[in-house]
């Protein structure tokens, strides 16, 4: 009991006593806490037992399968819940007042036990998994709750008004769940203490009200709503701002990635508390000169942070001195252009500046940066700016990150980047430098350094000595240069590492150094390097893209490579590479893009690789000496988009499981990425240093082509050149997705399948130099979308289809088909002939003479002629070679057939004019 004793004094005194004592009794319960591992009277206090049933209760409705509740327990040695693990007491009454269980993995429900705590204040079940269940509408009678985070708790559905009833609540975090509301956001104007409200990745898009809540909340600090798909901030909305003060204690507020039109509302330059505006990720427009002018009012004098990345804006940079806090300027990918003003190197406080990824033009100068001592993050990347510093510059500033592609630096290296020596990031590609690599620089690295991005210049010379280069050095990529000479000794740490596009020469055997076990990407496509691959790939378990494409490496593939379970991307194409197909590879179970064509692989595609391999999306296998058929397991490919088995000595017929491969069958995500995951890492040469990009050689429209960023939106299957026979399956019509399909120069025979023409996405149909018969599917008519066929030395016969799209190519597309009639074709069908009129005669029989004369030429041709090819097919195997000799007796093939339905033709014509006349 606490005891005020009065020896004297005022009234006033005598009041504020009276207040003190009241408020002493009202805030008792929230006056301390004892925690878990807490304070020394802690052993002194105990929960009380209900509140210790109702943790226990609600401990049975949770799934905690990693024990980490393990100390909530019903047992005497464990009996004082103040204990429990996430469990606080006040160390007064004993009272639970706070449970800290996010990052506890919990699942499972939250059990309405929680109303048994009638003091908790503090509730956080942020970072668990409750599988898509409610927020329990009886979380808004807990009304002494001053701190709610529910964040990335996997919880979805409209979200309780019943939260309204919450009016001590100050803190409030919803975001990153799958919420939504009904109706309007009334409640949340209930909540009169609220600071702090978070309802970012929220759907709310029905929300018209939300300005008009938000606003009036009057002690609102900290307002986060990105993501949340707002309605647009329409003027009726705010007209009254500039007389209610309202937003008055606003300092954060958050509303990137919605569809946020028009400017900035001229009242954000009103809130004089504003500190951080974050905008980005919207369709705002219009000058940005005037945009910020806008913000002119009392907020230009508080206001640390801008964000309008990703937006509209247009013209040039605006005069920031207006706003002397400034310490974060994020303007990037907008559509800015001009020059910037000098007026920037006035922010003495700045410490980020992005303007990259926008059309800024000009010089920048040391005057840019006279004043910014404090910058620690300057992106420049993407645009057409100079840097033109003096040789011996030194900046004020020492920056932590450093993106520079695309601004001209060079043509010497930069030699005030060497004084930077704290910084983790350098990004200098694409900056005309065609100068050697100081050999100081490389021996004395910045000692924070993560990232080193030098490629797409043209420096050349020797690599200098990288071996000292420091161990948090984990990146590099120096790919498109001309940097020569053998490969050097990196860092045993490296985790990424591209020198593709460079003349590098001699064997891989230096790179197995890098032993730390880190390495995760390894490119050194297109170079010089030769000899067979070192067997030292158990060095690397965590290696998932690795391209040895474009070299002249020899030899097997060694073993070490099946123990690269994590690897997604292997290319070897391109180089000399023998052997059966890797059988190591079928420990790959991860790979995703392979590429080995162009090589000297042989023996017959093994039957294992849909079980061993079974996430490919794209397998290439060109020109190499594969042998055997296609082993009918490929088809359980489900995930494939890319089969190439072109340029090999595959015979047999092909697989009619064709339908199984259910990825060129089934529309999926529009998107140009091969992958649904992206690769840190260097991209191959089309953007150098971001998102990996992997690459193939594509034969499209009769001609290669090197597919990077767009070969996710392909669907290919390549056949051709091979010693296929039989019919083409039927199945192929299914494969409703099909770009691209090419069975050409192989022997197959029968008819085109009828429904081909359900291929509707087909762009290049190459069926040319095989035996295929019968009519063109009318169905052909229907591929919208063809622009490149080849259905060229066949047996086709009868009228082409009509269409725009199939009399729309060249006729050599059609040619060596002798039945084939129709345009394109000069070729009149038969039933487009008109016969010729005979001028009539005092004796008819003298048409009929004419016509048996020409019947009997037409037939000792024929029979000539059929002497003639039969005695070439015997002699001309002994006069050619045997690749001229498949092509001669095709040749052969259709000259036989043309002679004779021509001599049918005309025999049948003769005939019946014969007939007619006699």
């Amino acid at each position: 009991m606490t005891v005020i004793t009065f020896t004297g004094g005022s009234s006033l005194q005598l009041l504020q006593a009276i207040v003190f004592l009241t408020l002493l009794l009202h805030l008792r319960p929230a006056l301390g806490f004892i925690s878990s591992v807490g304070d020394a009277d802690s052993d002194n206090i105990r929960c009380l037992d209900g509140e210790r049933q109702a943790l226990l209760k609600l401990k049975r409705g949770f799934l905690d399968a990693y024990g980490n509740l393990s100390s909530w327990r019903s047992g005497d040695e464990n009996k004082n819940c103040c204990n429990w693990k996430g469990v606080h007491c006040s160390n007064q009454t004993g009272h639970v007042l706070e449970l800290r269980l996010g990052f506890s993995y919990l699942g499972g429900m939250i059990n309405p036990s929680l109303l048994e705590l009638p003091y908790l204040t503090y509730l956080d079940l942020s970072y668990n998994d409750f599988n898509h269940s409610h927020i329990p509408e009886f979380i808004g009678s807990l009304g002494n709750l001053e701190y709610l985070d529910l964040s990335r708790a996997k919880l979805s559905g409209p979200i309780p008004h019943q939260l309204g009833n919450l009016s001590h609540l100050q803190y409030l975090n919803l975001s990153c769940n799958n919420l939504t509301i009904i109706e309007n956001l009334e409640w949340l104007s209930h909540l009169f203490s609220i600071k702090d409200l978070d309802l970012s990745f929220t759907n709310l898009h029905v929300a018209n009200d939300w300005l008009e809540v938000v606003s009036g909340l009057p002690y609102l600090t900290t307002l986060n709503m990105a993501w949340c798909d707002l309605p647009p901030m329409g003027h009726s909305s705010f007209p009254h701002f500039n007389n209610l003060k309202y937003f008055t204690s606003l300092e954060s507020l958050h509303l990137e990635n919605n569809q946020l039109k028009g400017g900035i509302p001229k009242f954000f330059g009103d809130i004089c508390t504003l500190r951080e505006l974050r905008l980005s990720g919207n369709n705002l427009d219009g000058q940005l000169v005037e945009r910020i002018n806008d913000l002119s009012g009392c907020a230009k004098d508080s206001l640390e942070v801008l964000e309008l990345a990703r937006n509209q804006f247009t013209g040039s940079l605006p005069d920031f001195a207006m706003f002397p806090s400034l310490k974060v300027i994020n303007l990037f990918s907008n559509k800015l252009n001009g020059t910037a003003s000098k007026t920037i190197g006035s922010l003495h406080k700045l410490e980020h500046l992005d303007v990259s990824s926008n059309s800024l033009q000009g010089v920048i100068s040391e005057a840019h940066f006279s004043n910014l001592s404090k910058l620690r993050h300057l992106q420049l990347s993407d645009n057409s700016l100079t840097l033109e510093f003096d040789f011996n510059w030194a900046p004020p500033f020492q920056l932590d990150e450093m993106y520079l592609r695309s601004c001209k630096l060079g043509p010497t290296f930069p030699n005030w980047i060497l004084t930077q020596s704290n910084v983790t990031t350098i990004d200098i590609s694409h900056a005309e430098i065609s100068d050697t690599i100081p050999a100081e620089w490389f021996a004395n690295f910045p000692p924070k350094l993560v990232l080193l991005n030098l490629s797409c210049n043209q420096i050349h010379g020797l690599l200098p000595n990288v071996s000292k280069m420091p161990l948090n050095a984990h990146t590099i990529d120096l790919n498109a240069n001309h940097l020569e000479g053998p490969l050097p000794l990196f860092s045993t740490n490296l985790s990424s590492l591209s020198l593709s596009k460079n003349r590098f020469s001699g064997s891989l055997t230096p790179l197995c150094k890098i032993n730390g076990g880190l390495l995760g990407f390894l490119d050194l496509s297109d170079n010089l390097l030769s000899g067979a691959l070192p067997n030292c790939f158990m060095h690397w378990p965590n290696l998932f893209i690795l391209n040895l494409a474009g070299n002249n490496f020899s030899g097997e593939v060694p073993s070490s490579l099946g123990l690269l379970s994590m690897l997604v991307t292997l290319s070897l194409h391109n180089n000399n590479f023998s052997g059966d197909f890797p059988l190591s590879l079928k420990n790959c179970s991860s790979l995703k893009f392979m590429d080995l064509g162009n090589n000297k692989f042989s023996g017959k595609v093994p039957a294992w690789i849909a079980e061993g391999l079974p996430q490919l999306i794209v397998l290439i296998l060109r020109s190499n000496k594969f042998n055997g058929s296609i082993p009918w397991h490929i088809c359980q490919l489900k995930y494939l988009r890319i089969l190439d088995f072109s340029l090999n000595d595959i015979s047999g017929t092909i697989p009619q499981c064709l339908n199984n491969f259910t990825a060129m069958a089934h529309k999926g995500k529009s998107s140009s990425n091969l992958f649904d995951g992206d690769y840190l890492g260097t991209d191959g040469g089309y953007v150098c240093m971001g998102i990996y990009v992997d690459s193939a050689m594509i034969v499209l429209k009769g001609r290669e082509y090197e597919y990077g960023k767009n070969l996710g939106l392909l669907k290919i299957i390549n056949l051709s050149s091979n010693k296929l026979s039989g019919k083409l399956p039927s199945e192929i019509s299914s494969l409703l997705e099909l770009v691209v399909l090419n069975v050409s120069k192989n022997n197959l025979i029968g008819e085109i399948p009828q429904m081909i023409g359900q291929l509707k996405q087909l762009e290049s149909l190459d069926m040319s130099w095989n035996r295929f018969s019968g009519e063109i599917p009318s169905s052909m008519s229907e591929l919208q979308f063809l622009s490149h066929l080849d259905l060229s030395y066949n047996n086709l016969s009868g009228k082409i289809p009509s269409s725009t799209q199939l009399q729309g190519f060249d006729a050599t597309r059609f040619i060596g088909n002798w039945a084939l009639c129709g345009l394109p074709l000069t070729e009149k069908c038969p039933s487009e002939e008109t016969p010729p009129q005979s001028e009539p005669t005092d004796d008819g029989s003298k048409d009929v003479e004419k016509d048996k004369d020409e019947f009997k030429k037409w037939f000792y041709a024929g029979a000539g002629l059929g002497y003639i090819v039969s005695f070439w097919s015997v002699c001309g195997s002994l006069l050619l070679k045997q690749s001229w000799r498949h092509a001669y007796f095709l040749f052969l093939d259709n000259l036989k057939d043309w002679i004779y339905v021509t001599m049918a033709v005309n025999k049948a014509r003769l005939w019946r004019k014969f007939q007619n006349q006699g």
